[in-house]
């Protein structure tokens, strides 16, 4: 009996202690905005959807920094008295994570703390690209927790590049930069997009990204590098895998939804694939196989997904280019279908490449 009831206590006891522990799907944000509300909404909902963040929206002026682990500002003209500014600096000086978005960097001028967490001088102008474009991102530093593991370098989708981050300040690391180009308005230099800043205790993460939202904010680069920096802001760490569809330095990518497409989403956009147009979402479909398991089951399921593709209405490019997959992961229903497709005037080249390797 009082071993029984040791046990019982002791399960009681390792209960607490679970409960108490933070999981981690309980990293607090506080999203501070003076954005329209969708802005801030979409912040919200980029960050949740890593199932990291329980995410708060703040449009005050006067926000109250204790208890996140994440403050992400997004404010154009800061408006906060002296005991919110030494509380936010306070906050930072303890081991607060920030992230600066778009051109929060020069909210506050005259405040010198600030200008040493934002990373960047308080002579800096609102300059910004003429026009809303798709520039190519450099990762410059490739062994930073945030952009490990990325394409070196990647285009980011039509957005206003901001060009206020060419005279930094304070314990800067940068980790990405694009080219201010001449023909925007620029000075032809490659400037900060992405960087890192040390105050006190705290992380910081700056992105002059997501000027544009109606498409940057949709950028995966923009979604991929936000939630890694805000996890890293707020534990020192990153434990997000690339999405297999970030950008590479010659295709853009978007999430319409801020999270990754579905696999029968994927199969609708590449259904319209022909050639001379991009085929970023049929390779898509290509590195998810390849990146799969491997048990047949899987396999099985593509296989299915694949013969359904190629009795819709997709167009011929795009059968023609899923028919290859076939070729490697068909079973016997793949056979008995190509066979038949190997009569059809449009595809019959396709299929008949299909059955040739799986009869091998």
């Amino acid at each position: 009996m009082k071993i029984l009831k040791n046990i019982f206590f002791l399960a009681i006891a390792s209960t607490l202690i679970f409960s108490q522990c933070k999981e981690p799907a309980s990293l607090n944000a506080l999203v501070v905005t003076d954005q329209s509300s969708e802005s801030g909404n979409d912040i919200k909902a980029i960050l949740e959807n890593t199932g990291l963040f329980d995410t708060e929206i703040e449009n005050g002026a006067s926000p109250d920094f204790a208890g996140y682990d994440v403050v992400v500002l997004n404010i154009e003209k800061g408006s906060w008295d002296d005991d919110t500014k030494e509380a936010f600096s306070s906050y930072v000086k303890n081991g607060g994570g920030v992230v600066v978005l778009s051109n929060t960097g020069e909210a506050f001028s005259g405040w010198a703390d600030y200008q040493k967490i934002v990373g960047l001088t308080s002579d800096n102008t609102t300059g910004k690209s003429k026009e809303a474009y798709t520039y190519k991102v450099a990762n410059v530093n490739t062994s930073h927790p945030i952009t490990k593991g990325l394409n070196t370098s990647w285009l980011h989708n039509d957005d206003y590049m901001l060009y206020s981050a060419g005279s930094t300040t304070g314990d800067v690391e940068v980790l990405s930069t694009a080219v201010a180009d001449s023909i925007q308005g620029g000075n032809g230099k490659s400037l900060p997009v992405l960087f890192t800043v040390k105050f006190g205790e705290g992380r910081v993460f700056h992105s002059t990204l997501g000027n544009n939202s109606s498409n940057s904010m949709k950028c995966v680069g923009f979604i991929t590098t936000l939630q890694r920096g805000a996890e890293w802001a707020a534990t020192g760490v990153v434990s997000q895998e690339v999405p297999l569809d970030f950008p590479t330095f010659v295709s853009t990518h978007t999430w319409p939804d801020f999270k990754p497409l579905t696999l029968d989403e994927i199969f609708k956009k590449a259904s319209t694939y022909e050639i001379g147009k991009s085929r970023k979402y049929l390779a898509d479909i290509s590195e998810r196989i390849r990146n799969s398991d491997g048990k047949p089951d899987t396999y099985a399921m593509y296989e299915s997904k694949i013969l359904e593709f190629l009795h819709s209405e997709a167009t011929v490019d795009s059968k023609k280019y899923l028919c290859k997959e076939l070729s490697w992961i068909g079973s016997d229903a793949s056979v008995n279908a190509l066979s038949k497709l190997v009569n059809d005037k449009d595809l019959s080249e396709a299929a008949s490449y299909a059955l040739q390797r799986l009869r091998l």
